[in-house]
């Protein structure tokens, strides 16, 4: 990711996204890579089962009534952040465009950036001290960042960062992810029947799929790859910049060799995006509800038209749940399962 000035300004250089590869960042990268580890996902998978199953009750079915999916699908946490990003593309688009505003400490940009800087310390602070202060020691992301305090690895605003680092990074993707999926399922009404038929076969009606369920449930992971493919940011152009990588179209594995390079958070989001898209296809039929066309069947959900951002987001668009079987309220609300 580019090394934007502002980010260093918003983070004071603590955080873990966007920063060069250096003798910092790859500690930093052995630590969360622990955290965010396939076996400590894994542990911890309760919390992510409990995330998408209120998901789920919140999305009721609707029969007359249109639902929109917007942005930030997936946790109400990082609408706070929303903030911090807006500011961040005014930031970009000027201060790293324009590098002289760098060293004009009072612009209004820089002093935009401080203000935000304030609100994500005191918000993302307040997660770090309510964990700090949990008698119970429930484990959790943020406990083994405070472990590495004590340890004198990290500092205290390391920990406040780098949590925002996993919400920011974590929430947009896949709630982008989330997004893209639902929308290309309500356009693709057939793909839905293949995914209903596998869930019924495998998963049945009277349970919620589990991540248990995942090596039989291999046409929900392939809606998953195929709709992902729109999700990601410019993979090429930021690859293909010299500014960033010597001879970037020079073909060189051993750029490769330094370090391990594939997502930090990969299992995390390989995880929520299984029980999200299996759970949501479960419970319900997604069906298009956009304003009726000339033929008197819903106009199709633009999937050309997107928002760029540090992910891909398509326009607003409008969908009707259909609840699948009688079960499904039964089954969501019941704390047994």
């Amino acid at each position: 990711m580019p090394n934007y000035y502002f980010y260093q300004v918003l983070s004071r250089s603590k955080g873990f996204i966007g920063f060069s590869y250096n003798e910092r960042y790859r500690k930093l990268t052995f630590i969360m890579h622990g955290i965010l580890s396939q076996r400590n996902v894994k542990e911890k998978s309760d919390l992510i089962d409990l995330k998408y199953r209120i998901l789920m009750q919140n999305l009721k079915p609707q029969s007359t009534k249109m639902m929109v999916f917007i942005l930030k699908i997936s946790s109400t946490c990082s609408l706070e952040h929303y903030h911090s990003y807006k500011c961040s593309q005014t930031y970009k688009k000027l201060g790293d465009l324009f590098p002289i505003l760098k060293w004009f400490s009072g612009n209004k940009f820089y002093n935009k950036v401080i203000e935000h800087r304030k609100v994500l310390e005191s918000f993302y602070g307040s997660f770090v001290k309510e964990v700090k202060d949990d008698k119970e020691k429930k484990p959790c992301a943020i406990r083994d960042l405070l472990n590495k305090v004590d340890e004198g690895i990290l500092d205290k605003l390391d920990i406040v960062h780098m949590t925002d680092n996993i919400f920011f990074a974590g929430t947009d993707t896949i709630s982008a992810s989330l997004t893209w999926i639902v929308a290309a399922l309500a356009n693709n009404p057939q793909v839905q029947s293949k995914a209903h038929e596998e869930l019924d076969r495998v998963v049945g009606q009277s349970r919620l799929p589990t991540i248990l369920d995942e090596p039989n449930i291999s046409y929900i992971r392939a809606i998953i790859k195929e709709a992902n493919s729109a999700a990601v940011f410019n993979i090429y152009g930021i690859h293909m910049d010299e500014k960033i990588y010597e001879n970037p179209k020079e073909f060189n594995p051993e750029r490769f060799l330094a370090g391990r390079r594939f997502c930090t958070g990969i299992h995390l989001a390989e995880l929520e995006l299984l029980l999200g898209v299996s759970r949501l296809l479960w419970s319900f039929k997604i069906e298009n509800a956009s304003p009726l066309g000339k033929n008197g069947k819903p106009i199709p959900i633009n999937l050309d038209k997107a928002r760029l951002g540090i992910n891909v987001w398509p326009e607003e668009y409008h969908v009707k749940l259909v609840k699948r079987h009688d079960n499904v309220e039964k089954i969501l609300f019941d704390i047994s399962q």
